[in-house]
């Protein structure tokens, strides 16, 4: 098996089966491919639900992009009507498609929270805007999930998204204006000076909440990491556990089974020890007689 055969499959697997089969098709591999196999990212529950969505809403994915496609076509041409038809449509697509994900999670036992289902909703809403989120979603094999924030595409980490190479689309252009003489500025007033000292001191506060932001969800991916070590060293001690149970139940019916031996050897036992009491007092008894005879 190839790795991209190996990823397709594997992304397509419930969140409890990735790491198991992962491990077993890497196992089964040669050299490079096995390597490469081993190295594929176990999904976030957001990132499963953003696969599961492609395998089985096909259609609903298809229209997401193409609505995105519409969306940014109306942007480019500034086109407020347009926008103000498609908007309703992008909010009701995305609602759809994210019950549509809940509910096939539903069916195969995983419970989806509210944080899981924030992050479900960024990934497509980020589909929408960004032409390579929109490729990225479209493969099927996402680890993490997507948000937009202004400049670009984001994973659940904080860093950039790694979306795939496309063509950038060409952007209308606009008559330059004629030059005119531009007065100069006067300095800013003491108001201009408030407003723009506010305006430092928010950003400072927006940069401070991003990194705290990316290092809580770098902790938040940890700790997930380190809970699917933990659940498969778990699973791992459960397999000994039960094999020794097995061991033990074997050992216990062959004490039981021993015990019935050493109860019937018992009686035999004394069965024959009373036979020898008897055999010699036998013995006694004519050993007596005959000296008796003899003197």
């Amino acid at each position: 098996m190839d790795l991209d055969t190996a990823a397709i499959e594997l992304y397509g697997l419930t969140p409890n089966e990735f790491t198991a089969a992962r491990n077993q098709l890497a196992k089964n591999a040669d050299g490079a491919t096995a390597a490469a196999i081993r190295a594929l990212r176990k999904p976030t529950l957001a990132a499963w639900l953003a696969n599961l969505l492609v395998r089985t809403d096909p259609n609903g994915v298809n229209d997401l992009t193409e609505l995105g496609e519409a969306l940014r076509a109306a942007h480019l041409s500034a086109d407020g009507a347009q926008l103000r038809a498609l908007t309703p449509k992008r909010h009701a697509l995305i609602k759809q498609l994210v019950t549509s994900a809940k509910k096939q999670a539903k069916q195969l036992g995983r419970t989806v929270t509210p944080s899981v289902t924030d992050r479900l909703t960024e990934t497509l809403d980020a589909a929408l805007i960004d032409p390579g989120a929109a490729l990225l979603l479209r493969s099927g094999q996402l680890t993490s999930a997507l948000r937009h924030i202004g400049f670009g595409v984001i994973d659940e980490t904080g860093h950039p998204a790694k979306l795939p190479p496309i063509k950038p689309r060409a952007v209308r252009s606009t008559p330059a204006k004629k030059a005119t003489k531009v007065a100069a500025k006067p300095a800013p007033s003491r108001t201009g000076q408030t407003l723009q000292r506010h305006r430092a001191e928010l950003q400072a506060r927006t940069e401070k909440l991003e990194t705290d932001y990316r290092e809580a969800e770098q902790a938040r991916t940890e700790a997930e990491s380190a809970l699917d070590a933990t659940q498969h060293h778990a699973a791992d001690l459960q397999t000994t556990i039960d094999r020794l149970t097995d061991e033990l139940e074997h050992a216990r019916r062959q004490l039981q089974s021993t015990q019935r031996d050493a109860t019937k050897l018992e009686r035999t036992l004394n069965r024959a020890t009373h036979t020898a009491a008897i055999a010699q007092r036998r013995r006694d008894t004519h050993h007596q007689r005959l000296a008796t005879f003899n003197n």
